[in-house]
């Protein structure tokens, strides 16, 4: 279960309504691939369990603390508030248990493996501190959707304008400056340490949050914040992405901050936290090759293939054999006709259970074997099959084929076949064929994959020490 989808689109005033909902969170829930909260729930289909109460900055108990580390209450009603309201229904329990769980799975993940490994896409997909940021702002709007809006817009404006202090105007000579030449071709958009530097001092804009804080924007935190699709923006100079991209962040920052005067800014903090393990448990996960996205490559998948010998081939395919089955031989007839027109005919004229498909073959039929009827006997399954074979094993047995015009250039003249399948002959692919290598090797790949990030998941858990409450217990390798 997603406790961590991106939240929905809110109904706030003018400017800042637009940039913290549609942009902010419609954007991001396309660019992660997850759900969007409902704007408001149905009358119909309430919340079957109640929500928690809003957490108060004076009320922030600690409920466990995972070797050593700290976790709170109001972090986790957040959560909570915001599964409820999103999803239908949660348990504070389970809820716990999943955030334990992905504290010690990116801990593990961090500690073991460099970005690059566990985030090999990050060339041109987002930063997980960034994933994690965009989710934090969408899971604080959710939970406060009845107070942010008006609150937030009468403490910063509707169009942001009591929090900006200034936004100094970019030229594109500044720009070409720090990002080079729109026209160059690159291999990859990326900063060099150079251009990092440069961007850092490129002040996109300044603002003052209401609890206090002020600060500024520079070229290279918006920069570092963007996809492949927002760098190419940067490069080609696009000043009003720019400036968009900037008030974006801004939105971003002043409903962290006022949600952070609700909850306490400890507590804002933590969620941060665990949305960020989020990003690198499902990354781990991912390494693995355990991923939602069935194509995607697994070095570590890849090597335990590259491990897997003949003989554990040869004992999954006696197990699963009936995977292998493959059309071996068929029996068939066909009509050769000159051109389409005839085939039209020719077509018209055939009887849908095949009864006088051989004397139409012995009539119309300009192959050899016309005379037969257009019998073709059994023909037999080959390695590389020229176009007409592909074509009659293509076809399902006894029903009539479309008329197929054969391979030719578009003004060249060309046959017409039509085919009939009588009856087919399946049979196996071979203990030994490189079709039964591939599929065994990447099964059973991936089922040791499994097992191991099961060990895995499972050590973590035993080895860690888990204090809740005033209890300190071993955390369960066998939980779900």
């Amino acid at each position: 279960m997603d406790v961590f989808a991106t939240a929905s689109a809110l109904r706030l005033p003018v400017r800042l309504g637009q940039l913290l909902a549609a942009a902010a969170c419609a954007a991001a829930a396309q660019a992660h691939g997850l759900p969007e909260a409902p704007a408001q729930p149905p009358a119909a289909t309430a919340p079957s369990l109640p929500l928690p109460p809003l957490p108060t900055t004076d009320e922030d108990r600690t409920v466990a603390e995972i070797d050593g580390e700290r976790l709170g209450s109001n972090a986790l009603a957040l959560l909570l508030r915001y599964q409820r309201m999103a999803q239908r229904g949660a348990d504070a329990t389970q809820l716990l248990d999943e955030v334990i769980e992905q504290r010690l799975l990116a801990r593990h993940a961090a500690a073991r493996f460099t970005r690059a490994e566990l985030f090999a896409d990050q060339r041109v997909a987002f930063a997980p501190e960034v994933s994690a940021e965009e989710k934090l702002a969408g899971v604080l709007r959710t939970v406060y959707r009845e107070r942010l809006p008006e609150e937030l817009a009468a403490e910063a404006g509707a169009d942001m304008e009591k929090a900006i202090i200034a936004q100094p105007p970019l030229t594109t000579q500044q720009l070409r400056d720090v990002l080079g030449d729109p026209a160059r071709l690159r291999v990859e958009y990326a900063l060099t340490p150079e251009q990092q530097q440069a961007a850092a001092t490129l002040s996109v804009l300044r603002y003052r949050l209401p609890g206090g804080v002020e600060d500024s924007l520079s070229l290279a935190d918006i920069y570092a914040r963007q996809n492949v699709q927002g760098r190419i923006s940067l490069h080609q100079l696009d000043a009003a992405f720019l400036a968009g991209q900037a008030h974006r962040r801004l939105a971003e920052l002043l409903a962290v901050d006022w949600a952070a005067r609700q909850a306490g800014a400890a507590a804002v903090a933590e969620l941060r936290r665990n949305l960020l393990d989020r990003e690198y448990a499902r990354a781990l996960a991912e390494y693995y090759g355990l991923s939602r996205d069935i194509h995607a490559a697994s070095a570590y998948q890849a090597a335990l293939r590259n491990r897997i010998d003949q003989a554990q081939v040869g004992r999954w395919y006696d197990t699963h054999r009936e995977q292998f089955r493959r059309l071996d031989r068929v029996r068939a007839r066909h009509i050769r006709l000159a051109d389409e027109a005839a085939a039209a005919r020719v077509n018209a004229q055939l009887h849908k259970d095949g009864s006088n498909f051989a004397d139409l073959a012995r009539r119309h039929s300009v192959a050899p074997d016309a005379a037969g009827g257009g019998k073709l006997g059994w023909l037999a399954r080959q390695d590389k099959a020229d176009w007409f074979t592909e074509l009659v094993f293509a076809q399902p047995p006894g029903q009539n084929g479309l008329a197929v015009r054969e391979p030719a250039a578009a003004d060249a003249a060309a046959h017409w076949e039509i085919v009939r399948v009588e009856e087919q002959a399946h049979g196996y692919f071979p203990r030994d064929s490189e079709t039964v290598r591939y599929l065994a090797a990447q099964t059973l790949a991936e089922q040791q994959a499994r097992a191991d990030y099961e060990a895995l998941r499972r050590r973590l858990r035993r080895e860690a020490r888990v204090r809740l409450a005033a209890n300190t217990v071993a955390a369960k390798g066998d939980r779900p």
